[in-house]
Formats: structure tokens, C-alpha cells, sequence
């Protein structure tokens, strides 16, 4: 989910802070809410991909194995990175925004805060790998015939939007509601494809002789 959140940051035509606003309305409320969400995120999305994983048959595992790696990254990578950004920055609004702090202090917290911005954007390539993760499901499910058609057409959608979606930012471009949509089709993707395995399971468990 952390993955989503970062990458549709990119398709919402929205201006950025600069580091002096970002450190002056840091909200440290907020900052634990969104820890603790995006915490809560990674440990589903990864019960959710083993779900997944034990669902497909074997006879594709390369194409799942593969798959699965690329999510448990994208889910662990940005939780990390976000616990150690938040703390950081919670430390640094606190130096900026104490007015008995002198100049330099104030100066050496905004440098600090750019260094955080530009560390979260080297790391954007491991973000894409939720999107190549879903890809590769889809994949799978196609080959499998287990999973209904329209949820592997549902995620070819997903990757085919991110796709177009980061081929516009990078000539700048950005068409407005294509983030609601690239985050909209990853949301109805997973949700879909929990409550497939809910059901699987259900008829698994009421059909099981034992």
C-alpha cells in the first residue's frame, strides 16, 4: 500500500512543499497515524501475496516466485523508509520550529529535510515494484485458469495505467484524475482478489470431508 501512496503522489497534479513549509506545518499526530497505517499496510499486503501464492499452482512458480519477491519489497522497503523518514523529520521540525534554536541550527534542519526529500526519491524505483509484482500475478492467473478472467484483465488494467501514467510525469505531463484511477484500480485489485481467496477458502472449508 505504501507503494500505491508513493506512486500516485506522482499522478495527482498537486504542488509540493518546500522543505521550510514541510518542517513548519509537520503535524506529529498525523506523522503517528500515518506510521501506524502504513505499518498495518505492509503486514496485510505481505499475508495477503502468501495468501496468493499458496492459491496459484506450482507449475508457474517462477512466474509467482518472482512476483511475490517484488511485493514483499515494495511492502517492507516503504514502511522502513517511512518509520526512519518520520523520525527523522519529527526531530528536525522540532529544531525549525523552536524559536530559541539560532540561525544555523534552523539552516542545518532545512538541508537536512531536502536530504530526506531526495533519499525518498532514490528509492523510487523499489516502488515500482508493486506494479511489476501485480503484473506478474495476473500473469500467473491468467495461465492458471483458477482466478476469474476479469480480475486478471482488473490487474493488466492496473499495470497498463501505471505504465502510460509515469510515461506522462517523466515528459511532464499530468492528467488530472489519473492518480484517483491508478489508485482506485490498485485498491479494487487486491480487495477483489482477497474476497476471491475469502470465498475460495469458505468452500474449501465447508467441502473439506474432514
Amino acid at each position: 500500500m505504501g507503494s500505491g501512496l508513493y506512486i500516485t503522489r506522482f499522478f495527482l497534479p498537486v504542488s509540493a512543499e518546500n522543505p521550510a513549509e514541510s518542517l513548519a506545518n509537520y503535524d506529529g499526530r498525523l506523522a503517528i497515524v500515518f506510521g501506524l497505517v502504513s505499518t498495518f499496510s505492509g503486514v496485510f499486503l505481505i499475508l495477503f501475496v502468501l495468501s496468493l501464492r499458496a492459491a496459484l499452482p506450482k507449475r508457474d512458480s517462477v512466474l509467482t516466485t518472482a512476483a511475490v519477491v517484488f511485493s514483499i519489497v515494495a511492502s517492507i522497503v516503504p514502511v522502513v523508509v517511512n518509520l526512519i523518514v518520520l523520525d527523522a523529520r519529527a526531530t528536525l521540525a522540532g529544531i525549525y520550529n523552536n524559536s530559541t534554536v539560532t540561525g544555523v541550527d534552523k539552516a542545518a534542519a532545512l538541508v537536512s529535510e531536502q536530504v530526506l526529500e531526495a533519499e525518498e526519491e532514490a528509492i523510487f524505483a523499489v516502488y515500482i515494484g508493486a506494479p511489476l509484482a501485480i503484473g506478474l500475478f495476473s500473469g500467473s492467473m491468467w495461465k492458471c485458469k483458477v482466478f476469474p478472467n476479469w480480475l486478471t484483465y482488473l490487474g493488466l488494467a492496473f499495470v497498463t495505467v501505471t505504465g502510460v501514467g509515469l510515461l506522462l510525469v517523466a515528459t511532464g505531463v499530468v492528467v488530472p484524475g489519473l492518480g484517483f484511477a491508478y489508485l482506485g484500480l490498485f485498491v479494487l485489485w487486491v480487495l477483489a482478489s482477497s474476497a476471491y481467496l475469502y470465498r475460495s477458502d469458505r468452500k474449501t472449508a465447508t467441502t473439506d470431508p474432514r
